[in-house]
């Protein structure tokens, strides 16, 4: 018998009970004596579309949604006629952020069809679910968990079981294409050309059939019992004058509903009031959100093809339209992208995915139908390339790109309130009061130190999320650190602007708390980032990076597991130190987002391990470097050896002194002298065989590039050792006007690098050096700050001329021959 028949009148089982047959479930689940049940999934579109016809003929005085009681207020908002979906309904706990829940809808919700017809039909309409503010919700399905972001109306899978079960045995018999849920498979692939009655007793069968086996494989969970029991609660209390009720209630949740109720004491013991320390919102919402691969649980495959399904109603013909629509669009889409597609294309789409609607029984081609389709037309059997392609086609088309709105009149909700609240608690710039002129409050520098003060923790933290969300209100100023210690303080500068509230209202789609918007866009970012073949090493360091200092633990988490597998395979060294230094400030509690979590912590010392090892390794591969960075990260590496060190790293860095670059050669040595792997005089002897060495154009660009790996590696070495700066002073001294000028601008290149201060030091300790050199005449001399803003090139330009003149003149007898070889008091040499 097709689930879509109707069944065989059968004594109906005892309240609450397990049914002895299929038929006997659906024949106490559509009894005219019980409430009309209308169990469904969230995102149903067959539903949906069937939802008003159902409470048409039923015509019941009240109206039940499977909704938490919280959200009683924003019922008559959600099915208001200028309400455009998609929206959604949220609610936060008051004070920690932790407590959260979210309630998509869109035009193919059943929920949404029900409301909006009782609305628009007078009838009362009751949320009936478990209030958020109950003690269970907070136990969750196991003990501890934090309160879930809730999906209404689910029908969930049930446990794996050893052994037939039901479920099992349905399976087997009816699914045809992978990926098809069991509900997908009974309701909505056979619903095309279905009387709504018999829609409804298919989705009742079906939630039946899953409570069945979650029951046999250990039982339903404890959550539910008390989600079910409240619900009982409410249903008698809407009937107890003789009412006529219909109730919009997830399909597994519909055959408890048959239970009598207990009594309302019972139920509400050990709980607080309805609504107490929660906050409600009705916010707009996007299909790209909607779609479960955004990340958010309660999402759906494809939304705009969805869409596309309610609008068909259950005609076959009307789903054909769509299908070919669809194609045609896709094969659109994909030449936009640069590939070949055609109208032959789209007729062999909508061709095959008939064929194969046709092979399964089905009434119509499905979703399912017309992704196999496409895959087998356009990718062609080709993950990469082309295959990308055509799925980045799939997703612009088949999840499309609609957003909702509330009713203009709607009550002002979501996350701009929550904010502004948030601003007003944490003494922050807010906006100015009604009726007064001017952008907002003046600007406001901050010095936060997040780790000592739990309002600087506070305020850190609201800060960081609104930059993640793009909310101009607060710029970073940088941090503050002294002694090359690791800066635990930052600066920030705050002002609330017209533009802050414009993208407050933007960004509300995200969520209705400052962390729950957060949450949502570092998910989309992520999502994003595989869809393009990602993340990256960088994408995967800021995921971390801003998923930790903003608070999130769970999405902080799935970063570092990520970085374990992304960083070791495709991070550069420089890229690596700096994960390194990031789980040394998640170990040690220095992120004040996420404090000291020991478990976190066991973690990040794995990961570290993993990261130090792959750090070694790029040893080698920085042979041909020519950027100070990677020098940069060579330093990095030598201030991490008390950890790295053994045998590995000492070879690499002795061959990479002797086969690399010019530049890492000179990084390279420094590094080995830091790490006493060599003597600064073995050093200085080195360095000064470079200027030796620097007769021609290339010897010099040598030159440069070693003394800048080396200055860039290891400066503060030069300025205090002694017998490594020697024997490189002894030589610049020691050259003649004529070498000296020849090696000026290679001199001056490589000690470019250095900080105006450290060039300042510098240029102390070679007047120190030089004789009849007077306080007066060094105080007169340029400082190495302002030489630093001329080009080497120029100045040896000038000092050639400036010695061509002198010889002139001494040719005149007007002033002595200049000397041979090494300087005047008046030209002491500095490079």
């Amino acid at each position: 018998m097709s689930v879509l028949q109707p069944a065989p009148s059968a004594e109906s089982s005892p309240p609450g009970s397990p049914s002895p047959s299929p038929e006997a479930a659906v024949a106490a689940l559509i009894d005219p004596a019980a409430p009309y049940l209308i169990g469904v999934r969230h995102h149903a579109p067959s539903l949906a579309a069937a939802v008003p016809a159902l409470l048409e003929a039923a015509a019941p005085d009240v109206l039940l949604v499977e909704l938490p009681a919280e959200t009683q207020e924003w019922l008559p908002w959600l099915g208001h006629e200028e309400t455009r979906a998609p929206v959604a309904l949220a609610a936060a706990r008051a004070g920690d952020g932790g407590g959260t829940a979210f309630y998509p809808f869109a035009d193919f919700s059943p929920e949404l069809a029900a409301v909006r017809w009782a609305v628009r039909r007078g009838v009362p309409v009751v949320a009936c679910d478990l209030p958020l503010a109950d003690r269970a919700w907070r136990r969750g399905r196991r003990s501890g968990a934090p309160v879930p972001r809730v999906t209404p109306s689910s029908v969930p899978e049930p446990p794996e079981v050893h052994g037939p079960g039901l479920t099992t045995a349905l399976r087997a018999r009816l699914t045809g294409r992978p990926g098809d849920d069991l509900w997908d498979r009974l309701v909505e692939a056979a619903a095309p050309g279905s009387e709504p009655e018999a829609l409804r007793r298919a989705a009742l069968l079906t939630g039946w059939a899953l409570r069945a086996e979650a029951a046999a494989a250990g039982g339903v969970p404890e959550v539910d019992l008390r989600r079910e029991e409240w619900m009982r609660c409410r249903l008698a209390a809407a009937t107890a004058d003789g009412a006529r009720a219909a109730v919009v209630v997830g399909a597994f949740h519909a055959p408890a509903l048959l239970a009598p109720a207990g009594a309302a004491d019972e139920v509400r013991d050990g709980g607080p009031p309805a609504g107490a320390g929660w906050t409600t919102s009705l916010i707009p919402y996007t299909y790209a959100l909607l779609d479960e691969r955004s990340g958010y649980p309660a999402g759906i495959r494809d939304p705009e093809w969805q869409h596309l399904v309610l609008r068909a109603a259950g005609d076959p013909t009307a789903l054909e339209e769509a299908l070919t629509r669809a194609a045609v669009r896709v094969c659109a889409e994909l030449r936009a992208l640069g590939h070949p597609s055609g109208p032959a294309d789209a007729r062999e789409i909508t061709r095959l995915a008939s064929d194969l609607a046709r092979l399964r029984g089905l009434p119509a081609a499905g979703r399912g139908e017309l992704v196999e389709a496409v895959q087998t037309v356009l990718a062609q059997g080709e993950p990469y390339g082309r295959g990308r392609a055509v799925a980045r086609a799939m997703e612009r088309i088949l999840v499309g790109s609609r957003s909702g709105r509330p009713a203009p009149g709607a009550p002002r909700s979501g996350l701009a309130p929550a904010v502004e609240s948030e601003v007003s608690r944490l003494g922050l710039p807010g906006p100015r009061p009604a009726g007064t002129n001017g952008p907002g409050a003046a600007a406001k520098d901050l010095r936060l130190d997040p780790l000592r003060s739990d309002l600087d923790r506070d305020r850190d933290l609201l800060l960081r999320r609104l930059a993640v969300c793009g909310v101009p209100y607060a710029e970073p100023r940088g941090v503050v650190g002294t002694g090359g210690a690791e800066a635990l303080t930052s600066r920030w500068e705050v002002r609330w602007t017209p533009a802050t509230e414009a993208m407050l209202s933007a960004v509300g789609v995200h969520g209705v708390t400052p962390a729950q918007a957060a949450e949502g866009v570092l998910r989309e970012r992520r999502r994003t980032e595989r869809d393009e073949g990602g993340p990256m090493a960088a994408q995967t360091l800021d995921g971390l990076r801003q998923a930790a200092e903003c608070g999130l633990p769970e999405l902080a988490d799935a970063r570092l597991a990520e970085a374990a597998d992304v960083l070791p395979a495709s991070a550069t060294l420089s890229e690596l130190l700096t994960g390194l230094a990031l789980l040394d400030r998640l170990r040690a509690g220095h992120v004040a987002g996420l404090g000291v979590d020991e478990d976190r912590a066991v973690r990040a010392d794995a990961v570290a391990g993993v990261l130090t090892a792959a750090a070694v390794r790029q040893v080698d591969g920085l042979t041909g470097a020519e950027d100070p960075a990677d020098a940069h990260a060579l330093l990095e590496l030598a201030h991490r050896a008390d950890v790295l060190g053994g045998v590995r790293l000492t070879d690499a860095l002795a061959r990479l002194e002797q086969e690399g670059s010019p530049l890492m050669r000179g990084a390279a040595g420094a590094v080995r002298v830091l790490l006493g792997h060599e003597g600064p005089d073995v050093l200085g002897g080195r360095v000064a065989s470079w200027v030796d060495g620097a007769t021609d154009r290339e010897s010099r660009s040598a030159l440069t590039a070693r003394l800048t790996g080396l200055l860039t590696a290891a400066g503060p070495l030069l300025e205090s050792a002694a017998p490594a700066l020697d024997p490189l002073l002894d030589r610049v001294t020691g050259l003649s006007d004529q070498d000296f000028l020849h090696r000026l601008p290679a001199l001056r290149g490589g000690f470019d690098t250095l900080s105006p201060a450290a060039r300042d030091r510098l240029l102390t300790a070679v007047e120190e050096r030089l004789d009849g050199v007077g306080p007066a005449d060094r105080a007169d001399r340029a400082r190495p700050g302002e030489l630093g803003r001329t080009d080497p090139a120029a100045l040896a330009v000038w000092t050639g001329a400036d010695l061509g003149a002198r010889a002139a003149l001494a040719s005149l007898g007007l002033l002595p021959a200049p000397a041979a070889a090494g300087a005047s008091a008046s030209h002491p040499r500095t490079p």
